[in-house]
């Protein structure tokens, strides 16, 4: 009876190089080699597991028993088809790690520079971080927008000179508290000190008004007016910690839709934009794929989208696409843009009913066809390859454009 229990059969979600976490039906004594026979590094949830390149006696044999894997566990495989750049596989981490790593650093960082906005209880203050304890002595909006501010040239000239330096040097961790202030200074951040002192003086001349209008006479139209500006602001803040404390997530930006298919023979990574009335190819794609002969230049014209007026060099009609092993035929608009290799349009996508769904991540046609979205790794690469720039100079989160 103990052996049978021992070798009841379960299910584990297992994902592999990436791709979307499915159920396996495993048993304790199911080994590595029986999850992927290339297998050289295996996390189980937020751990590494199993790295080939280690001497400690784990193998292909290794059993999911010995690794410690339940019903309750998440195991991501990675196979020697995985890129590996930096040489050394234990830098490999899970999609679904990174992600989770970001939301705990977005969280983190954003919601404590929220929290210097939020009314905060007497215990709260005690455990208050440096950064905000010093927010609160360079720059309390109450000493701010006062009159003894003005009327102690001092005081003025400190406060002044450490508002101009975190200005120029810090403005993001101001945005919060003061966010009119930062955007007015933005629209001239190049000006001299000297220009900043009337700036800023005519700014809290300007905000110190406004608190006498509200103190003086808070029944006149426009007390009420500055008062309902106010409880708009306080209610941004209090949606934004909330936001913050409840849905993380929404604060980081999500990988746009590409999928690979192949034009004459040569692999593309398409951009998929439900958004765009056309399909663009670049002039670059279309050398590379030996589609220059095709181009019906007869089509020239001026496209005009989210980056402004782009000149369409012409159009080829009937493009063969393959996607995975079906064949699809595209019309794509041909532009000189080297940020956008290929896009399909929702022209194409309606033609071959096309489902864009989410919840399995693949790109589904009408003919039972379906492709996988790219992982972020992928995307990244392909960007740099076609635009020659640098990592941070990626921003493969903007939407594409429209025709």
């Amino acid at each position: 009876m103990y052996k049978f229990q021992f070798q009841m059969s379960f299910q584990v979600s297992v994902a592999v190089n990436d791709a979307p976490l499915q159920k396996r039906t495993v048993t304790p004594s199911t080994t590595i080699g029986d999850l992927h026979s290339d297998a050289i590094l295996i996390w189980k949830d937020m751990a590494i597991v199993y790295d080939v390149t280690e001497g400690n006696g784990n193998g292909p044999a290794t059993t999911l028993e010995q690794l410690g894997v339940n019903s309750l566990s998440m195991i991501y495989v990675y196979t020697t088809s995985f890129p590996c750049p930096s040489g050394d596989i234990r830098s490999i981490v899970p999609a679904q790690v990174r992600l989770i790593t970001q939301f705990a650093s977005a969280a983190s960082n954003l919601f404590n520079q929220a929290k210097a906005t939020a009314p905060s209880s007497s215990s709260n203050q005690n455990a208050r971080t440096s950064q905000q304890a010093d927010d609160d002595d360079d720059g309390s909006i109450k000493t701010m927008f006062s009159r003894k501010v003005l009327e102690k040239p001092a005081m003025l000239k400190a406060l002044t000179e450490n508002m101009f330096f975190r200005l120029k040097n810090e403005a993001h961790k101001l945005a919060f508290q003061l966010p009119d202030l930062v955007e007015r200074f933005t629209q001239n951040k190049d000006q001299t000190y000297k220009e900043f002192e009337a700036f800023f003086r005519s700014y809290i001349e300007e905000e110190v008004h406004k608190e006498e209008i509200i103190q003086n006479n808070p029944n006149s139209a426009e007390a009420k007016m500055f008062l309902e500006a106010r409880r708009n602001k306080e209610l941004i803040n209090e949606q934004y910690v909330h936001s913050m404390t409840h849905h993380p997530e929404d604060m980081i930006a999500v990988t746009m839709l590409y999928i690979n298919l192949t034009i004459n023979g040569v692999p593309v990574k398409a951009f998929i934009d439900s958004g765009a009335q056309k399909s663009i190819m670049s002039m670059a794609c279309a050398e590379r794929c030996n589609l220059n002969g095709l181009i019906d230049r007869r089509f020239q014209s001026m496209a005009r989208g989210v980056g402004g007026l782009e000149k369409i060099e012409g159009k080829i009609h009937l493009c063969d696409v393959k996607v995975e092993d079906a064949h699809f035929s595209c019309p794509f608009e041909v532009m000189n843009r080297r940020e956008m290799d290929l896009l399909i349009g929702l022209n194409v996508l309606r033609k071959h009913g096309c489902c864009i769904n989410l919840k399995t991540s693949r790109l589904e046609f009408g003919n039972g066809t379906s492709t996988p979205f790219l992982q972020s790794h992928e995307i990244d690469s392909h960007l740099k390859e076609i635009m020659a720039l640098p990592e941070e100079e990626m921003h493969i989160d903007e939407a594409g454009p429209s025709s």
